[in-house]
């Protein structure tokens, strides 16, 4: 009389599991993406003005205007740091912020520039905070699907429960909730699919000293040095050993040899120093043994550390108005010597 009762109560069981899994995995999925909305639209930065005024002065302009030191392999980040001078533009206020057009000023650090290129610096944080924050949407899916079949075998367990209420021994231990693998499966996969794959050619800085070439002009009263610090290497494939295996059949040695990798110096710090010691001699300057004084102002060029290696610096900007704001020809030759 019960049996039709009985076949059919499973099915709608099961039904009422899935539709209420649906559900519930929809209602928690919705919830965590207004969330992260709500999060994205609210981000903004911790950091007072001062602390971005500090990172415009020292991440663009000082870089732009002191190079990097011999630590510095990629001297590209140079020209990066003086390409973000040029996206600030307050000529309408009668203000230059261009660090090609004042790096020989007496005041190179206008207060006005570094406010807007702090803004510029601010406005990128914000953008990778919010694109952090953007990438909790991928747990939309996630704690969707966890959130459903969290429920369905909840209710199934209810359900399967209910139905054995009158057995004395309940085996509840058939019923049971795995957390899903794929995630530390996938984390391990990408660990493993991370592999390093050497350049064919690359700068190096510790394989020799840096080399300094002083030179000065015709009377004197400027003088500076070429330095060098890089080292362009490659990477060297050579017979470091051999590894040998014995057959068990007949006692016979196979051995293969080892191949092991090592860097390879070609062209050093004095190669590229005495490459562009002619540009120099072609600003009107002489190469000589020594220089007397303290040589402390790099010639800001970013295109002469990236594409001949070395950085110029010199005693004054110019050699007749020391802290005046103008440009001694020489100088402005060795600015535009590439």
């Amino acid at each position: 009389m019960f049996k039709p009762r009985d076949q059919g109560f499973p099915f709608l069981s099961l039904c009422f599991s899935i539709i209420a899994g649906i559900s519930v995995g929809t209602i928690v999925g919705i919830f965590w993406g207004l969330f992260v909305s709500q999060l994205v639209s609210t981000a903004h930065s911790f950091h007072s003005p001062n602390h971005w005024i500090d990172l415009a002065r020292t991440q663009a302009y000082q870089l732009c205007y002191d190079g990097c030191g011999d630590s510095c392999l990629y001297p590209s980040i140079i020209a990066d740091a003086c390409y973000t001078t040029t996206k600030v533009d307050l000529s309408s206020s009668n203000i230059i912020c261009d660090a090609s057009k004042i790096w020989f000023w007496a005041e190179r650090y206008p207060i006005p520039c570094l406010e807007a290129v702090g803004e510029i610096y601010k406005a990128d944080a914000l953008w990778w905070k919010k694109f952090w924050l953007r990438a909790l949407y991928i747990f939309v899916p996630v704690f969707g699907l966890l959130a459903s079949l969290a429920t369905f075998l909840a209710i199934e367990w209810v359900v399967r429960s209910w139905e054995r209420r009158p057995r004395v021994t309940v085996r509840r231990g058939e019923v049971g909730i795995r957390a899903p693998l794929l995630p530390g499966v996938a984390v391990a996969v990408l660990a493993l699919a991370v592999l390093s794959t050497p350049a064919a050619a690359y700068p190096c800085p510790s394989y020799y000293p840096p080399y300094d070439k002083p030179f000065a002009n015709a009377n004197g009263t400027l003088y500076g040095v070429i330095h060098g610090w890089l080292s362009d290497c490659y990477d060297e494939t050579y017979t470091c050993g051999e590894s040998c295996t014995t057959s068990p059949a007949d006692g016979k040695v196979t051995c293969s040899p080892i191949s092991c990798t090592r860097s390879r110096p070609v062209k050093l710090p004095a190669d590229f120093v005495n490459g562009a010691a002619w540009r120099v001699e072609k600003c009107g300057f002489r190469l000589v043994d020594a220089v007397p004084g303290v040589v402390d102002k790099r010639v800001p060029n970013p295109r002469i550390e990236g594409a001949l290696w070395v950085k110029i610096a010199v005693s004054a900007f110019n050699s007749t108005d020391i802290g005046g704001e103008g440009l001694d020809k020489g100088v402005r030759c060795l600015y535009g010597m590439i």
